[in-house]
């Protein structure tokens, strides 16, 4: 039983870092710069980051079991990252299509060179 409280303790303070990274980051300027899909994204991975965190807290501090059925804030850990995944999917496949094929290669109009006859092993002389 340790072990899993170890575990819970471990994934815990993970989830409450990955949180406080994102808020962080949220507050950034550049944060503006990227696109909408991934701040919204984002901003609700660290939501059910810090759910994740908050259902977990009851069982280590108190030894008693929450019901994570009863309210799924989990859940918005894995919508976060998929709203950062289907952007990211979308926005690659619409490159693709708007992006020109490369071009083809030309072929050279002069002749391929011929290769040279190799050398005959230079001749030793002895004083």
């Amino acid at each position: 039983m340790p072990s899993i409280k170890l575990l819970f303790w471990a994934v815990t303070l993970i989830d409450v870092t990955v949180a406080i990274v994102i808020f962080i980051s949220a507050l950034n300027t550049r944060m503006l710069l990227i696109p909408l899909w991934y701040r919204l994204g984002l901003l609700v991975a660290a939501f059910g980051f810090a759910a994740q965190s908050g259902l977990n807290l009851p069982y280590l501090l108190l030894d008693k079991n929450i019901m994570a059925q009863t309210l799924p804030f989990w859940i918005l850990k894995d919508m976060g990252v998929g709203l950062v995944a289907i952007y990211y999917f979308w926005n690659v496949m619409k490159s693709r299509k708007t992006t020109a094929p490369p071009p083809e290669r030309k072929k050279a109009i002069t002749p391929a060179r011929k290769k040279s006859p190799t050398r005959s092993p230079r001749k030793k002389t002895t004083p």
